[in-house]
């Protein structure tokens, strides 16, 4: 099985294109790849890769890489579409911390001689897919200003800047909430909705949410004074925010979210404007590449399936 690489040379300052020098001295084979040139052109890769018949894409970068290689691929018909992978290499990596992807390089590269495919769900927002879990209100504002501050830190490191200056600016707004037939009406914190439960380079937003179980995890944090933030945040790096009198915690299908006021939405990590935001759920969307012997499962798919050695040199004509 032939497998072509999206590599993004900006992710993580470098780290990603250090990665993926380090992948061909290992395998020792120049593997098929495109190296990223900006915005959405992973995208554009991931589709020129299925077109040209490879059978797996892989995202070496970041979750914001991840993503717009998986929007790609969701252009492709299912049966067209080909299986994801991800060799994380950028800043806040909560897609491979959400499902078990290893980090070093060495112990990456027993995936493609040992590979497995695990059925993979996808959220979809506004037309648009994520993999982890998106936010409007706090987090989305959060995620906004951490795009802008230097990046030569790790991303927990900025997304804990960017949430001391926003504790300072950030005002709770009044948000309207449809999770299938459940509507409410509540001035909120931030509202997430969780594919996976990581956002913010380990932050347990929606603890509860799986990949492979058809449903959103919505988590709906209530208005709460400066510090009663400061005491309940710290919690969420493990989850243990849930069970706060102002969270609550729904699942779901659907999703709509909608405010008079102006907010932010994040997604992956990515910031868009704009509501009102309308969630779905596409349950098995992609196969993922995942190790195939580890101690524990990752919270994706019942299901798996073995697949023959990923690892082939590239074509002598590049």
């Amino acid at each position: 099985m032939d497998t072509f690489f999206i590599v993004n040379p900006s992710a993580g300052s470098g780290r990603a294109l250090r990665a993926w020098k380090r992948l061909q001295e290992l395998t020792g084979t120049a593997l098929p790849s495109r190296l990223t040139k900006g915005p959405g052109h992973a995208s554009e890769l991931a589709v020129e890769a299925a077109q040209e018949g490879y059978p797996l894409v892989v995202a070496v970068g970041g979750d914001g890489t991840a993503n717009e290689v998986v929007n790609g691929l969701m252009q492709l018909s299912p049966e067209r579409r080909p299986a994801f992978g991800q060799l994380s290499s950028g800043t806040g990596n909560d897609f491979a911390r959400n499902v078990g992807l290893p980090r070093r390089v060495d112990q990456w590269v027993r995936m493609l001689r040992e590979p497995r495919l695990r059925s993979l769900d996808l959220g979809r927002v506004n037309g648009r897919y994520f993999l982890n879990a998106t936010g409007v209100g706090f987090d989305a504002e959060v995620a906004y200003l951490a795009d802008r501050l230097p990046t030569v830190f790790t991303g927990t490191f900025n997304y804990l800047v960017s949430i001391l200056v926003e504790l300072v600016t950030y005002r709770s707004e009044t948000m309207r909430i449809q999770v299938d037939g459940t509507r409410l009406e509540k001035q909120c914190f931030l509202v997430a909705v969780g594919n996976l439960p990581h956002v913010g380079g380990g932050i347990r937003i929606c603890p509860g949410a799986r990949a492979d179980d058809g449903l959103f995890e919505v988590v709906v944090v209530e208005a709460l004074p400066r510090l009663e933030v400061l005491r309940v945040l710290p919690k969420a790096f493990s989850g243990g925010h849930i069970g706060h009198p102002k969270v609550q915690v729904y699942s779901g299908r659907q999703v709509i979210i909608d405010s008079d006021a102006p907010l932010h939405l994040q997604a992956d990590g990515e910031v868009f404007a704009g509501l009102p935001a309308h969630f779905e759920v596409h349950p098995a969307a992609l196969q993922l590449l995942v190790p195939a012997a580890s101690s524990s499962a990752p919270p994706l798919s019942l299901q798996d399936e073995a697949a023959p050695s990923l690892i082939r040199p590239a074509s002598p004509d590049g």
